[in-house]
């Protein structure tokens, strides 16, 4: 990793949903004016290969600069899988660990300006790097609707429910949010199957949209060949960052 590289401190992990964990990062002091926009990542060193270099593992911030639970922090939203470098480094985690990264970076920003509503698809995690940009989006002058559709695998895998609630409220109307069940269990009474079709189904009420795709790459290239198929135009009205297929 370069001598460039940024350090923190894990002041907090705390259980989001099924093997689904958030970590909040403090800066080190001469990091602590760290800047970035919504829907950019780091790299994070979770160990050493064989041969002696870093392993590093990229993921979305799930928080703005001026937000968090200091000034200076980075919060992740990190799914475990049963076996891999970055999950065993996360699942041994433990306040007062010190990390290493580079970044922020990436192009999986809002448009700087949009002319009618705004899409937000996410499968799992993906959900992540939307809050920020959720917060921008209200923050902003611009007259559109915001739609944020959310496909998980049955409700252990919900998590963020307040936050996004609280998002809702302030919205005034301008934003909702749905959240989609592939797997629900019994009794379960709320949006069922994948978010591809209510997707689709949104598209003869939205005026001039622009998509925003981000979780399982097959969503991703389902979704966008669905949209570009219906007259969405690709380059102009979709943008997508996958985390996993």
């Amino acid at each position: 990793m370069p001598d460039s590289a940024h350090h923190a401190t894990l002041t907090e992990r705390r259980p989001l949903a099924r093997d689904c964990l958030e970590y909040r990062f403090a800066l080190d002091a001469e990091d602590a004016g760290l800047r970035w926009r919504g829907g950019q990542f780091i790299s994070l060193n979770v160990g050493r290969a064989e041969d002696g270099s870093a392993i590093l593992r990229s993921y979305s911030l799930a928080n703005r600069p001026a937000q968090g639970p200091a000034p200076g922090a980075l919060t992740l939203v990190v799914k475990l899988l049963p076996a891999g470098p970055a999950s065993d480094w996360f699942r041994a985690a433990a306040p007062g660990d010190r990390v290493r990264f580079t970044g922020p970076m990436g192009f999986f920003c809002l448009d700087l300006a949009h002319a009618g509503d705004v899409v937000l698809c996410a499968t799992g995690t993906g959900v992540a790097p939307f809050l920020p940009m959720i917060d921008e989006l209200l923050e902003r002058g611009e007259a559109g609707r915001i739609a944020l559709l959310w496909g998980l695998r049955d409700d252990g895998d919900r998590f963020y429910g307040a936050e996004l609630d609280e998002r809702v409220a302030r919205a005034a109307g301008r934003l909702s949010v749905t959240t989609t069940l592939s797997r629900p269990g019994d009794g379960y009474g709320g949006t069922r199957g994948r978010i591809t079709p209510l997707c689709f189904d949104l598209l003869p009420a939205l005026s001039r949209p622009t998509f925003y795709l981000c979780g399982n790459g097959a969503m991703i290239r389902e979704v966008k060949a669905g949209l570009v198929a219906r007259g969405v135009d690709r380059k102009r009205q979709i943008r997508a960052e996958a985390f996993f297929d």
